[in-house]
């Protein structure tokens, strides 16, 4: 019998296969068909069998342990206000407590970021005049000329 290319090979040129190849070529086709089947036909997902959740099963047990977590802050808050004698708080009051703090605190950000602002040009304006013998410029005269706001006090 005649080999092609001159080595043992699966195939003959007489179209004969060797029988170690079918037999392996079996094998690999019967574990790729039984784990393709394994997985379309077991029940669950493959992320439960190795004990995984999802990213999605996470996230919504994060956000109902949170809720959960505020219903008890909120609960422990309002023993102690109903203790006092003072009106019980609702989770939408407190939110709106929350957010008026942000705001607050936004606005006490910028007015920082202005008065910075302001003495870094209040600076290089007073380099100039120094070195043109001018005197210096205050905040408050430059507050006057722009009709700027007074700074926050704390």
């Amino acid at each position: 019998m005649l080999h092609t290319l001159g080595f043992r090979g699966a195939f003959t040129l007489s179209g004969a296969l060797d029988p170690f190849a079918v037999v392996i070529l079996s094998g690999i086709a019967i574990v790729v068909v039984s784990v393709w089947l394994l997985g379309k036909y077991y029940p669950g997902s493959g992320l439960e069998q190795v004990g995984l959740r999802s990213a999605r099963e996470i996230t919504e047990t994060r956000e109902a342990l949170e809720a959960e977590d505020l219903e008890q802050m909120l609960a422990a808050h309002n023993a102690r206000r109903r203790a006092r004698g003072e009106a019980e708080v609702t989770a939408a009051d407190f939110e709106m407590r929350v957010a008026e703090n942000v705001r607050e605190q936004e606005r006490m950000r910028e007015r920082y970021l202005a008065d910075r602002d302001l003495d870094q040009l209040l600076e290089a304006t007073n380099r100039r005049r120094r070195a043109r013998g001018l005197p210096e410029r205050t905040r408050d005269q430059v507050r006057d000329e722009f009709g700027g706001n007074p700074p926050a006090t704390s």
